[in-house]
């Protein structure tokens, strides 16, 4: 037992359940990772919940405590794991990384577009940014209007952004709005009016 621990709530039933029980394992985890910031005790504890049964959440905050010890490649594996067992976040994760501190632009594209294709409101924001800070402002445009199929997104607000925030004229909006209909790995797209001011 961990001294530390006593300050959480749940930790002590976590502790007695976690022989057996994975949930309470990575619990455990998620309290040394978050708010303890040990990030190896919290590796030994998602590493033991892994052993006793893989699961997805797991093996993100498995990732993401590899990432806080800058250990990128190990990090790597398990945000790829996490993602094939389903979840979404992983992806968004991965591209940041990649984006961030790799400073791996391209594998970042591609890790925010698989985290689109899952509806991952985050990779979506993702891709826009790194379009735009790369001068890809048509794609940036595409992007940015197809959030608008997402809740809480008007159209209104998302031309607001593309117009003032992004500084983006009408032409580049057009040509955003033709691209989005048409490129692969949207799960949907917006396929109403722009209503541009001439």
């Amino acid at each position: 037992w961990d001294n530390r621990l006593t300050n959480y709530k749940n930790t002590i039933e976590w502790y007695q359940l976690a022989d057996d029980d994975e949930i309470a394992a990575s619990n455990i985890g998620v309290v040394y990772s978050k708010e303890i910031k040990d990030y190896k005790k919290a590796i030994e504890w998602y590493l033991y919940s892994d052993s006793i049964k893989t699961d997805a959440g797991t093996l993100l905050g498995l990732a993401t405590s590899y990432e806080d010890i800058k250990n990128y490649e190990t990090s790597i594996k398990y945000y790829k794991k996490s993602f094939e067992l389903g979840n979404k976040n992983s992806a968004y994760n991965l591209a940041l990384l990649y984006e961030d501190i790799l400073k791996d632009d391209k594998n970042s594209e591609i890790w925010y577009k698989k985290g689109i294709e899952k509806k991952n409101l985050s990779s979506l924001k993702g891709i826009i940014s790194l379009y735009y800070k790369n001068n890809e402002y048509i794609k940036t445009s595409a992007y940015m209007i197809n959030i608008i199929t997402y809740p809480n997104f008007t159209k209104e607000e998302v031309i607001n952004r593309l117009k003032n925030y992004y500084k983006l004229d009408n032409e580049t909006i057009k040509k955003g709005y033709e691209l989005q209909l048409t490129m692969p790995g949207l799960p949907k797209r917006y396929k109403g009016k722009l209503d541009l001011d001439e």
